[in-house]
């Protein structure tokens, strides 16, 4: 017989809230879905303490998929979850949600509670920028144009990126302009570059604190951000960092191709993606078309030769998450069953020539879940779970990548 006194200093040390740090870190590691590394810091305040002072160290959960009317789903979970506070948002960029009501504008992070308010989108300022953009040499060609913006034309936003709690840059149209504009959170006006009529933004991310744009042409432009004398926001410098290169586009028999790029930062690299959407005539005519396939093409910046070069693989241990809000990769190597060297995208597209006025603009109306999964390995496709799906009139689903 066990004498009481070792008994009780067994069970005692066979207490789940004495867990040691270590051991506790080893099992959030194992964890890639937010809402149950939320469950283990909830468990007691030990585990809580344990979540927070590793939290650091940990490999970043996978992302969660949201939807318009609020709903949340923690990959790789069918579970869902219900934000009220997130219902009918515009966008988003990382773990922020933005938000658009009759010309305000602010942006939220549903998990910090943090609210940053942004200047209203008729509120616009020219930005004091460079005059040349820097590409090795002086060419007169890539002198900014230095007439007036029209102010008085009104602005829509197409992209935010959240670089700081102080810095916020977006993807703008201003008329027939589409252009990048930054502000402070709390400040009168949006500043505009003058960017977009040397050739038209279509996409840009934050890395390494700096400022990545692409346009049209698919240069690769960086715009270092700084502050002038009197401490207002300026672009200091503006530099091709990539030339244009020819991209072989697809096509197929009788149909259509809409084509979409995304920038994405993969373990050190920064990375091209482009989307293929295949199209033919649907059976009932009109000049409309149904989506038949996809195709991705991935393409690494050589900052060393200034050009894009093939990748035909991101590594097992890696996987991407893209949309035209904001795309991330996250490591996946720790993660038993979850399959790198693939591509999640969303069904935003909304390009009504593709779909039915009665489709609501969708791609894949048929389809169980907003997001299919491309593999790099083979170039199939799939839809996984969670199988949840909103596609209304109303802003497509989106990813969010919580800390």
């Amino acid at each position: 017989m066990i004498p009481f006194g070792k008994m009780a200093k067994a069970d005692h040390l066979q207490s789940w809230s004495d867990l040691p740090t270590e051991l506790a870190g080893l099992v959030l590691c194992r964890l890639p879905a937010y809402s149950d590394r939320v469950r283990f810091g909830c468990v007691c305040r030990n585990w809580s303490f344990s979540l927070s002072s590793t939290q650091h160290c940990l490999p970043k959960p996978l992302p969660c998929l949201a939807f318009p009317d609020g709903t949340f789903f923690c990959l790789p979970h069918r579970e869902s979850y219900q934000f009220p506070s997130t219902v009918s948002y515009h966008s988003s960029c990382g773990e922020w949600l933005v938000f658009l009501h009759d010309g305000n504008c602010f942006v939220k992070n549903p998990f910090s509670k943090i609210t940053l308010t942004l200047p209203n989108l008729s509120s616009l300022c020219p930005i004091d920028e460079p005059v040349e953009i820097i590409n090795g040499r002086v060419n007169p060609e890539d002198e900014m144009p230095q007439e007036p913006l029209n102010m008085d034309a009104g602005m829509a936003i197409d992209k935010v990126i959240v670089c700081s709690e102080l810095l916020v840059a977006a993807i703008v149209d201003i008329g027939p302009l589409k252009t990048v504009a930054l502000c402070r959170p709390g400040a009168e006006s949006w500043l505009v570059s003058r960017l977009g009529s040397k050739g038209i933004i279509i996409e840009m991310m934050l890395s390494e604190g700096k400022l990545y744009a692409l346009n049209q042409s698919k240069d690769l432009l960086v715009i270092i951000v700084g502050d002038n004398d009197n401490g207002k926001l300026n672009i200091s410098r503006i530099e091709r960092l990539i030339e244009n290169r020819s991209f072989g586009y697809r096509f197929i028999r009788y149909g259509v191709s809409l084509i979409d790029h995304f920038l994405v930062e993969c373990n050190g690299a920064l990375l091209l993606l482009s989307r293929t959407i295949f199209g033919k005539l649907s059976d009932g005519g009109c000049g409309l078309t149904e989506p038949v396939g996809v195709k991705f093409d991935v393409f690494k910046a050589d900052f060393h030769l200034s050009r894009w070069e093939d990748v035909t693989s991101v590594g097992d241990e890696w996987a991407l998450f893209v949309s035209k809000s904001h795309s991330r990769s996250v490591s996946v190597s720790q993660y038993n069953k979850l399959k790198g060297n693939c591509i999640s995208f969303l069904d935003d597209g909304r390009d009504w020539a593709m779909t039915s006025v009665d489709d609501e603009g969708w791609f894949w109306k048929s389809q169980a879940s907003s997001y299919i999964v491309y593999d790099m390995s083979d170039g199939e496709t799939y839809s996984p779970i969670p199988d949840g799906s909103f596609k209304g009139k109303k802003a497509p689903a989106t990813w969010l990548f919580p800390h």
